[in-house]
């Protein structure tokens, strides 16, 4: 069975990095979109960033995006390193840093740009210190990846701040297109290695005989290799290189699912948020690749919410729900908080990716309703790992004896 932390009362929120980090992923969601579009549409006074889209970018990668990547890897680290998780006094240092970024940017024009520079930067300076100490402490080496990783978003928040606030928004703009490629290259990395070892454990507490094939190393490699190809690309201007290296990922992806055995797992609800939303991946690489080589049939700027919605705020969903999803005898089962989020995180993508096509119909104002509620359901779902005692591992349930005693598979 899982272990378990006896830890009650206020102090047990600050014992482990996924209780403040995914619940402030959450609140940003829900608030950052009910705030714009939908309060300034209600009359409500916008973010005192200019322009409104270069706000809701910023707070969408550098705020939510990486509240939730800091969430996993701090919850993760313990079972790379064999350390303690982080927790206290250096979690609370971490989640201020956060904050304050929050509000600096929502009152950017009174603040000195230092300011804005110094919190936001905080954050991933802070991050990559506490990643990249345990992991060297601890010669995990393996995992430094994922410390180049923050590391990277930490340097294109800065480049990408740089620009909007000194008169280069379109660039920002461009480079933050650039950047939702290395935040795909990043999910492919956990999800392929994931959501087969989840579904398989499923499959065997269920007595299943079937297994989800674990990702195709070649496959793989050669998706990233095209996804940084369309990065770089991207980031040098050679649109018709980015897109044809996007395309050929997509296809790269798609193949590798079909060993996942998708259609058993989405009888278990949590199985079927990380399946679906992976699924997204690859569509909306497809979808963002063919509507930027043929723009008068589909626009780009909206191509990428299949990304933004669908794959990534439903691979979050996905991921830190489980956290949520403990039971005593050590399954996990999503409650109808988490259900309830994931569907209408799912209709939010295709009334978003609809309204460019019915553009008489106010299709994005309910895109971003339906976005709301999804995160409304959500966060009552997600109560249950706020609270209480705390749940090893976080993430996952009792492993299966036969999935437990049975070798790591190569590649």
């Amino acid at each position: 069975m899982a272990a378990v932390r006896d830890c009650t009362g206020f102090r047990a929120f600050w014992e482990a990095p996924h209780r403040p980090l995914f619940l402030a992923a959450i609140s940003c969601a829900l608030l950052s979109v009910a705030w714009w579009p939908l309060g300034v549409r209600l009359g409500l006074p916008g973010p005192a960033f200019e322009p409104a889209i270069a706000w809701h970018v910023h707070e969408l990668f550098f705020g939510f995006a990486a509240a939730a990547i800091g969430g996993y890897l701090l919850t993760a680290l313990p079972g790379w390193t064999g350390n303690q998780p982080v927790r206290g006094g250096i979690l609370k240092l971490l989640l201020a840093f956060w904050v304050s970024a929050r509000l600096a940017m929502a009152l950017a024009i009174y603040l000195p740009d230092l300011v804005l520079f110094a919190l936001n930067s905080g954050y991933f300076v802070l991050l990559s210190g506490i990643i990249g100490q345990q992991l060297v402490s601890t010669r995990a080496y393996r995992k430094l990846g994922f410390l180049l990783a923050v590391t990277a978003l930490g340097t294109a928040e800065a480049l990408f701040l740089t620009r909007v606030l000194y008169g280069m928004q379109w660039e920002g703009l461009e480079m933050a297109r650039a950047l939702l490629i290395g935040v795909v290259m990043l999910m492919v990395t956990v999800g392929t290695r994931a959501i087969p070892a989840f579904t398989n454990n499923w499959f065997a507490q269920r007595g299943y005989t079937m297994r989800a094939r674990p990702a195709l190393a070649a496959v793989i490699v050669m998706a990233q290799l095209a996804l940084a190809v369309s990065m770089v690309a991207k980031l040098l201007g050679q649109d018709e290189i980015a897109n044809g290296a996007m395309i050929c990922a997509a296809l790269g992806l798609l193949w590798n699912m079909r060993g996942w055995q998708c259609r058993a797992a989405l009888a278990n609800p949590l199985l079927a948020a990380l399946h679906v939303s992976f699924l997204w991946l690859p569509l909306g690489l497809l979808t963002i690749g063919f509507s930027r080589l043929a723009p008068a049939l589909y626009p780009a700027t909206d191509a990428v919410h299949a990304v933004t919605i669908g794959a990534m705020s439903g691979l979050i969903m996905a991921i830190s729900g489980r956290a949520a999803a403990h039971t005593e005898l050590g399954e996990m089962q999503a409650n109808t908080g988490l259900k309830l989020g994931f569907m209408l995180i799912w209709a939010a993508t295709c009334i978003r990716l609809v309204a460019p096509v019915l553009v008489e119909l106010p299709l994005t104002m309910l895109a971003a309703v339906t976005w709301c509620l999804a995160w409304i359901a959500f966060a009552t779902g997600f109560l249950p790992a706020l609270t209480g005692p705390l749940r090893r591992p976080v993430l996952s349930g009792r492993r299966h004896e036969t999935l437990a005693k049975a070798p790591r598979p190569k590649g």
